[in-house]
């Protein structure tokens, strides 16, 4: 357990009681960012990211967009592994800017492992898996962060050097939990974090050295995994501005991203007219970067909106 720890950089991690799922989880997370439930209506676009397999995943996207009152929206299965929420956000951004119709979107994030199993501990994906649900909701109307570029970049090929079965449903293998990372597959990864970073800076007319740019959230992975994916690739300004967030709720899965950003506002990290990047990574091998820039300050009134405005 010690040697875990010191692997994966994780104190604690949230677990799903034996009466919770994903599904309740996920539902339960897009009803709190559509209150009031009249916001539901607006939604036309549902987009559900998930990681582990059941037997009824075929129709999870429709089944949570009727759950949560998007009962008119089109929904949308994303199978990315990790990288599902960013992806998530970049297909619901995107749909957002061809469809001028489209008022609301909302992507959602859910995985629950339980409190038995073996695959939580096995440092499977660069850290200690953590039971969690995400919900974003983008509105044209509202929010404290407005999207001003996402950018992607993947290399497929490492797909090939994969294990044929789901990492995270195995024995935990303590012995060679970092060993097992430590091969090309980070180092192609990191291509991508570094074509993904610059294509999301230079689309939302930033570079390295503005003053503008202040906080990059990095996805809540293991240390030692984010040191080698990371190093060298992020703006020298911002090496103090970096967020680790992975101490206390470990690996959320395909959320990461989006409990980011939830972060981002709860904390009122940014003035108005600041930007922040936040860096999303998966096994595909595929990276995601979001820029996001304040645009309304923190009042009471908002001081539980979760909400992210497009533009």
């Amino acid at each position: 357990m010690e040697q875990a720890e010191e692997l994966s950089g994780v104190r604690e991690v949230p677990v799903a009681e034996d009466a919770q799922c994903r599904e309740s989880m996920a539902v339960a997370a897009a009803q709190n960012v559509l209150a009031p439930p009249r916001a539901a209506q607006d939604v036309g676009l549902v987009v559900c990211a998930w990681v582990l397999d059941t037997n009824t995943d075929w129709k999870l996207a429709p089944r949570l967009a009727r759950k949560a009152g998007a009962r008119r929206a089109v929904a949308i299965g994303v199978r990315q592994l990790s990288n599902g929420g960013a992806i998530g956000v970049q297909i619901a951004v995107a749909q957002m800017v061809a469809e001028a119709s489209l008022r609301a979107a909302l992507v959602l994030t859910g995985d629950a492992l339980g409190p038995d199993a073996p695959g939580r501990w096995s440092g499977a994906e660069g850290a200690f898996m953590g039971d969690a649900a995400t919900a974003l909701l983008l509105s044209r109307t509202q929010g404290r962060l407005a999207v001003r570029s996402i950018a992607s970049s993947g290399h497929c090929e490492h797909e090939a050097d994969l294990p044929v079965a789901n990492p995270l449903l195995g024995p935990p293998p303590w012995a060679s939990a970092a060993p097992a990372k430590v091969g090309s597959g980070p180092f192609l990864l990191r291509r991508c974090v570094r074509d993904a970073v610059q294509g999301a800076l230079a689309d939302a007319g930033l570079d390295a050295g503005d003053a503008r740019l202040r906080i990059v959230i990095l996805p809540r992975l293991a240390p030692w995994l984010l040191d080698v994916l990371m190093t060298g690739l992020l703006p020298e300004s911002l090496a103090a501005e970096q967020l680790r967030l992975t101490a206390r709720t470990g690996h959320l899965f395909a959320g990461d991203m989006t409990a980011n950003l939830d972060h981002l506002l709860r904390e009122d990290a940014l003035e108005v007219g600041q930007y922040a990047l936040l860096v999303s990574v998966g096994s595909g091998f595929t990276a995601t970067c979001l820029v996001v820039q304040a645009v309304s300050p923190l009042t009471d009134a908002k001081r539980h909106e979760k909400g992210v405005a497009t533009s």
